[in-house]
This record gives C-alpha cells, structure tokens and sequence, in this order.
C-alpha cells in the first residue's frame, strides 16, 4: 500500500518544478520503524482482545482505529515533505498545509544521533529546526526519513549562518526536553505518565463501548 503513494527517499533529495529541493519520508524507514514495533504491537493487541472478549460491540471502535491509521499513513507519505533554495524552507504537513520562513528566522538546527524511547534498536535519529524563542519549525525523525536527508538539509541550513548543536550521544525525550523544551512535547518527555493516561482513556471507552449496548438491552 504505501509502495503507491511514495517512493523511497533515495537520492536523498529530488527537485521540483521551481527548482527547489524536496525532501519526502521514506519508505525504507517507515518500514525498518514499523517492523521493529510490530513484534511488541500484535502479542499486546492479542492479549488485549482475549482479556476484553471479542465482543461485537467493540468492532465499529476497532474498524474506526484502523481505518484513520491506514487514512494517516497514506496522507503523511501522499503530502509531507520540506522543500528549500537559497536560505527559503517551506514544511507541508500530512494533510497539505505549507508553512514557509527563511533562514534569518532559524536560531538553531539540532542533530541528534540516538533518541531513545522511540521503539528502535538504537534510538532513532533526529533533526529539529528552531526558531524564535526556541519554538520548533520543523522536526524530522529517523522513523519515517533517512540520516541523508537530515545531513543534507542541516548542511544547507549551516551554509545560510545557521549554529548547529550536535547530540552525539544516546540522549532521553526527557532530557532532549531539558535542553530544547518547546522541542519536544510533554507526552514524548514523559512517555510512561502518558502511557497510563492513555491507558485509562482506552479502559473508559471500552466499558462504555460494552456497557451501554447491555444496559439498554436488558432495560
């Protein structure tokens, strides 16, 4: 399914009509994150749905997750992309929005060699862009796009006067947070409280999922 709706991103940049460079996810990656994550994915879901049931209440729920799991995937590698020329960037998100500045408005591009916590031997490798106040512009992650594409685009940043910080050690969401915290999110910082929130979420929707069908039958 996704071979349909990108390429793999190698060479690591192509060029579009304006003559600006393009930067797509690549499918290699996609697929090295989503295989690494599959193995802890599948037995919890199976556990899950034996210690649930298999109740038919529950299908329309499942049937709705992935059908915007799949509809995300196929709209993230259709849409996203960074295109840049000549100290000019534009990011596109998944659902087609394009947001432009230039290299006088970057403050920083940080490279940082293994993000832990990501579901990846290793970590994952990442590239963030910031700007004003340590907002962030753009952040690439080594799920979804290739070392050559932060390295190209870090150089192209770095040529335009931009300071470059390079984490080149196995570094924490949480600590990466300490340093740059409008980098990184709070979820992502404290992956084991938003695990549990999650959790309980998913436990309350399930129940009234399962819950209200049986109240009114027996009603």
């Amino acid at each position: 399914m996704m071979g349909a709706v990108t390429s793999d991103a190698v060479p690591a940049s192509a060029s579009s009509p304006d003559d600006r460079a393009v930067l797509r996810p690549s499918r290699a990656a996609y697929g090295r994150a989503l295989r690494a994550n599959l193995w802890i994915a599948l037995p919890l879901l199976v556990v899950s749905l034996v210690r649930i049931g298999l109740n038919w209440w529950l299908l329309p729920f499942f049937a709705i997750v992935v059908v915007l799991t799949f509809g995300g995937v196929l709209l993230y590698f259709r849409n996203a992309r960074v295109d840049y020329r000549d100290g000019s960037y534009g990011v596109t998100s998944m659902f087609g929005v394009r947001r432009a500045f230039t290299a006088s408005e970057v403050t920083r591009v940080v490279t940082v060699t293994s993000l832990l916590g990501t579901g990846m031997q290793g970590g994952a490798p990442q590239l963030i862009v910031l700007g004003a106040d340590g907002r962030k512009l753009i952040r690439l992650r080594g799920q979804t796009w290739d070392v050559a594409q932060f390295t190209e685009l870090a150089d192209d940043l770095v040529a335009h006067d931009v300071p470059r910080d390079a984490v080149l050690e196995p570094i924490s969401a949480a600590k990466l947070q300490e340093r740059y915290p409008k980098a990184v999110a709070w979820w992502e910082a404290h992956q084991i409280a938003f695990g549990l929130l999650l959790g309980l979420a998913i436990l309350v929707a399930v129940l009234l999922v399962v819950a209200v069908p049986v109240a009114f039958t027996s009603s």
